[in-house]
Formats: C-alpha cells, structure tokens, sequence
C-alpha cells in the first residue's frame, strides 16, 4: 500500500499531461496494489490491442506502466519530478 499522503499527490496527476521517453503523454491511473502509474501516449501511433484471449482486436494509444519506486522504495525520479 502506498502512504495516504503520497497517493493523494498522485492521484492528483490523474489527467495532466506529462512528457515521458520524450513522447506526450497524459496520466491516466495509479495502481495503489500494484504501486504504478499508467500513462497514455498522445499523437502517437496507435498500436493494437489484443483482448483476453490475446488475439488481435483494436488499435488504441499506446500505454505505459510505471514502477512509483525502485528496489530501495525511492519515489521514481520521473514521476517525483511530475509532483513537483
């Protein structure tokens, strides 16, 4: 579980627009049980979806998933750079 202090700051992220790998990119969800953050690209090419069954089924923005912290439970420096 994430600090309730900390997971309010970053909840407030949901929605702004952020730069990530050099790509625009807009916050999207923090995955408290999973400690991560999910960003969507923007503008970008779109890259297909499989669904559950892994076969191929739309093309959407392409998606990343963030550790919050490293091996040593340091905030990610790029998300800690977002906060500020």
């Amino acid at each position: 579980m994430i600090d309730t202090q900390l997971l309010e700051q970053l909840r407030s992220l949901i929605g702004k627009h952020v730069e990530y790998s050099g790509h625009a990119c807009q916050v999207i969800e923090i995955l408290d049980s999973e400690k991560s953050i999910v960003v969507r690209c923007e503008g970008k090419e779109r890259v297909i979806q499989g669904n559950q069954f892994g076969e191929a089924n739309r093309r959407v923005q392409q998606h990343h998933t963030l550790p919050l912290f490293d091996e040593h439970e340091n905030l990610n420096p790029v998300v800690k750079h977002w906060l500020d």
